[in-house]
């Protein structure tokens, strides 16, 4: 076999290769070519010790020269390439590359491993190069993948869209390897410009700067950026002013039950009345209790004692049962008896009032409790209310996030909800109750009362 004669900067076309050995091996099939880093080959057979890439062209497997005998400059060149290849402007095939070289950077030419001229410092592309527009743009196209490179849920997805518009009017032309922290601390003074509500708005940043934070981080897996530079960013929503979701819960279920009745006030609004209590007796989020009615959940067991339930993130398989506890009874027997009357032919649990062939809208009940009078309930406070009961019934943390679906054995409840009082860790509890004391049940106030449900 002939020495390669493959020079630097040229494309060798290889003709069905055979799997190419792990990286520092070479095998007897294939003792030529051996991998030495991830993507960078080197030919043990050629006169001069180039390092090469191995790209597809045409279609067809190829070997192309780095330019570099020096492994760590072969890894900035491999990608500044593949960034090129990303946004489309990587020179033909049979363009031949600037070298690279130790020496001083001119024109766009490495040195040690900087670029001047811009073309790359540090293994991004400058001066021209990768903007905060290329890197928003990459993760629209690719669907706003997690970080597993998994769809994300539709509201999601619809959330990081919104957020992506909004980034998109800023970051545009930002280069991605001259960002720093003030070019977010500037975002931060301009994102709270835009705001059309009385709002402090640091929330909203933070959330718009997690958006930004993932495409980076999408880009990044791809080679358009060799780092992240919202990976370490500062948090401007000061924590010590957030409002947590048991700020925001009924206090027992006379109060739950009060809070609840307005919703039922209104035709429109019952099945969002009968939504919000499903939530606070069974424990689930919105997106959990809304599956109701598709593909058997939300029935119950031949025995009657649990409910088939779809849990988010996924948890299903924690544990897909709800208890049907005498609260949650209740519901579900005044709630049978409501849709026999005003939607008998609907397929929906929880049938919009506009259209009863479809459920209510994900965030139609936080929108409506949202303008609520009195003291502010959110639907996260359901799920805070139906753990506050259970802890007053002398039932353990790490049960009761079992019984959410939590797989953190307990740990993550206090932080999320609150501790324990510690009386109640020795069985002096107050056993709360999941029916009303003092309080009329929510379904039997208001116009509610021209549907019988007291006979229900």
């Amino acid at each position: 076999m002939t020495k390669s004669t493959l020079k630097p900067n040229t494309i060798a076309i290889v003709g069905d290769p055979k799997p190419m050995p792990a990286p520092g091996r070479k095998t007897a099939a294939n003792p030529v070519w051996i991998s030495i880093a991830d993507g960078i080959w080197k030919n043990t057979r050629a006169k001069q010790p180039w390092l090469y890439e191995r790209p597809v062209i045409g279609g067809r497997a190829t070997f192309k020269a780095l330019g570099t005998t020096l492994l760590k400059q072969a890894k900035l060149e491999l990608a500044r390439r593949l960034t090129q290849r990303f946004t489309g402007a990587e020179p033909p095939a049979n363009e031949p590359e600037r070298a690279v070289t130790s020496g001083v950077a001119t024109g766009g030419v490495m040195a040690g491993g900087v670029m001047a001229g811009g073309v790359m410092a540090g293994g991004v592309v400058t001066g021209g190069g990768v903007t905060g527009g290329d890197v928003i743009r990459a993760y629209q196209r690719a669907g706003y993948p997690d970080k597993r490179l998994n769809p994300r849920p539709a509201e999601t997805q619809e959330m990081e869209s919104s957020n992506c518009e909004m980034l998109l009017r800023f970051w545009e032309n930002i280069l991605m390897d001259k960002c720093r922290d003030q070019d977010c601390d500037d975002y931060r003074a301009w994102r709270i410009e835009q705001l059309t509500r009385k709002s402090e708005g640091t929330r909203m940043v933070d959330l718009d700067l997690n958006t930004m934070n993932n495409a980076a981080r999408f880009a990044k897996r791809r080679g358009l950026v060799s780092a992240n530079p919202f990976a370490d960013r500062l948090r401007y929503h000061d924590p010590k002013k957030v409002r947590h979701c048991r700020e925001c819960m009924p206090k027992d279920a006379d109060d739950l039950h009060a809070i609840a009745a307005p919703l039922f006030a209104h035709p429109r609004s019952v099945a969002l009345g009968f939504q919000f209590l499903a939530e606070a007796m069974t424990g689930l989020r919105t997106c959990e209790v809304l599956k109701w009615g598709a593909d058997d959940f939300g029935s119950l067991t031949p025995d009657g004692r649990y409910i088939r339930v779809w849990r988010s993130k996924g948890q299903h398989n924690v544990n897909p049962y709800c208890a049907n506890h005498e609260g949650l009874q209740a519901v579900l027997k005044a709630h049978a008896l409501w849709k026999k009357i005003k939607f008998p032919n609907s397929p929906c649990f929880f049938p919009s009032a506009k259209d009863p062939s479809q459920p209510v809208g994900g965030d139609s009940l936080a929108h409506t409790l949202g303008r609520l009078r009195g003291k502010k309930v959110t639907s996260h406070g359901a799920r805070a209310f139906f753990v506050t009961i259970r802890r007053s019934q002398g039932v353990s943390d790490a049960q009761i996030a079992f019984e959410i679906g939590h797989t953190t054995g307990g740990s993550t409840l206090a932080k999320v909800y609150g501790g324990v009082p510690p009386n109640w860790l020795t069985g002096d509890a107050p056993k709360m109750g999941w029916l009303p004391v003092n309080t009329p049940l929510a379904w039997a106030a208001s116009e509610a009362r021209n549907w019988d449900f007291q006979n229900a």
